[in-house]
């Protein structure tokens, strides 16, 4: 089955050559592009782009001019030069019609089948293009002004052949209106898809083909090489599993006796009695002799005798290692043979836990 006039008719795709099937397939490249095109909304829709750089002149006589100089025929397989070809201006004619909103191809396709309506040639015979004036159409308005141009196909056809004997392959074969050179209509997609002239070889799809399938292939390359080098890593890291975990074994069992060993080193700076005992020794006024010496781990009692009017309390908590200080001589204004005696009872700072005492 088929849609529309120039779809693929799948009953004949395995009797095509390869040639044919190429021009179908391009030709429903192009179908479902243009589609896609005209859902776009208007402002985003590209304008429809002029013909720059210059341009061959056909006169009513088939002579072509280029530059205001006419050219003169080429010999067989000279290299031809592609640019549009402006046909005569009594080779087509031309009418303005109001039509609906279609888009290009469309539009194009309407007008060949109402041609016989719209311009007086009898049906088969002729070919035809549009070009929709957008510009002037009315809004909210379904048909705009629309140009229509059409020709003879096989005067069409002899033009083309003309201007490429005369070097000149056309790249569009166009209608100019004589009131507005701007207003153009190219007549050369019509006059290819109806078999009169063999399409133009353009290299160029297959150039950007290749070219996007390069890139496609490079991108494939680098995810592919990133993969491998991700797999590669996993592989090493799950490689070195069992080495990192007995590190870190080493490591946190390292940490944990650098912590105990610091904890030990401080409570022993902390409850040393040699180290108290010379501090005390120090820190007892000139004339001050021990009697007794008893350290518990928490606390200190020191016992014995001083210098009238020097003062153990005092001297003592200058030191800053003990909390509480007191005295437990009732008189210490009694002296005796060697001096005043005292008796001064102290709570050591930030003892951690009872120890055995000495004496």
């Amino acid at each position: 089955m088929h849609r529309g006039r120039g779809m693929i008719r799948t009953g004949t795709i395995l009797d095509m050559d390869m040639t044919s099937l190429g021009a179908a397939l391009r030709e429903g490249w192009d179908w479902w592009t243009g589609e896609l095109a005209a859902m776009l909304p208007t402002r985003f829709q590209g304008r429809e782009r002029g013909l720059s750089g210059p341009r061959a002149v056909l006169d009513g006589d088939g002579a072509l001019w280029l530059d205001g100089a006419p050219l003169d025929p080429v010999a067989d397989g000279t290299r031809r030069r592609l640019m549009p070809v402006v046909l005569p201006p009594a080779a087509a004619i031309a009418t303005r019609t109001m039509l609906p909103r279609l888009a290009p191809r469309d539009l194009a396709r309407m007008v060949a089948l109402e041609l016989d309506r719209l311009l007086p040639f009898p049906p088969g015979t002729a070919i035809s293009g549009a070009r929709a004036l957008a510009s002037q159409a009315e809004p909210g308005h379904a048909r705009v002004p629309t140009m229509v141009a059409g020709m003879p196909q096989p005067r069409a056809a002899a033009l083309v052949e003309a201007a490429r004997t005369h070097g000149i392959e056309p790249l569009a074969l166009l209608w100019q209106s004589p009131d507005n050179a701007g207003l153009t209509i190219d007549l050369l997609p019509a006059l290819v898809a109806s078999g009169a002239i063999a399409p133009r070889r353009d290299s160029r799809p297959f150039w950007w083909g290749l070219v996007a399938a390069l890139f496609l292939a490079n991108i494939g390359l680098m995810i592919w090489r990133d993969v491998a080098a991700t797999n590669a890593f996993a592989e090493e890291v799950e490689a070195q599993a069992a080495t990192g975990t007995a590190a870190r074994a080493l490591a946190g069992r390292l940490a944990r006796e650098a912590a105990t060993r610091k904890a030990l080193i401080a409570e022993r700076d902390a409850n040393d009695p040699l180290s108290l005992l010379a501090l005390t020794t120090v820190a007892l006024p000139e004339g001050a002799w021990v009697q007794r010496y008893v350290w518990t781990g928490e606390s200190l009692r020191i016992t014995g005798y001083k210098a009238p009017g020097s003062d153990i309390q005092t001297a003592l908590r200058r030191t800053g290692r003990f909390a509480s200080l007191q005295t437990s001589v009732s008189d210490p204004t009694a002296e005796g043979g060697g001096g005043q005696p005292f008796d001064v009872s102290a709570t050591l700072a930030g003892a951690a836990r009872p120890k055995e005492g000495g004496q």
